[in-house]
């Protein structure tokens, strides 16, 4: 017997009423539409989490907060303590990690030694979003 065989044999049955329609597939619950770097610096980690605006997301190793630094934010090694240092420095003065490659401006600084004359001389630097941490 050949598929083509089976198929029209099929067909008949549910023409006649003896085999029911297929049934749709089942609806999967969607996801969050997209995940947003947040980072620990206590644990120097990070972790991809769903925006959650009415609340504070807790870092799962130490329950600390998880501050949420922007979807294109790669996370330095956990070793890398002046990298850590670096990145908190640029997110308390507001610098959050969404990408600006349409805009014109200079890219962040490679080294914490350079992060405070950086802050300072880009006041209005397209990725410097949030009111800086007091």
């Amino acid at each position: 017997m050949n598929k083509f065989e089976k198929a029209r044999r099929m067909a008949l049955r549910r023409d006649t009423g003896n085999r029911p329609a297929p049934s749709p597939p089942p609806l999967r619950p969607r996801a969050a539409a997209y995940l947003v770097a947040h980072a620990c610096f206590i644990c120097r980690k990070s972790f991809g989490i769903a925006p959650r605006p009415q609340r504070r997301s807790r870092c799962p190793c130490c329950a600390g907060v998880l501050h949420e630094m922007g979807r294109s934010f790669k996370a330095p090694p956990a070793r890398n303590r002046e990298q850590w240092r670096k990145v908190q420095a640029l997110y308390e003065a507001g610098f959050r990690f969404f990408s600006y490659g349409s805009f014109d401006a200079p890219p962040l600084p490679a080294r914490l030694r350079d992060v405070e004359a950086f802050i300072r001389d880009n006041p209005e630097h397209p990725m410097r979003v949030a009111v800086p941490v007091s």
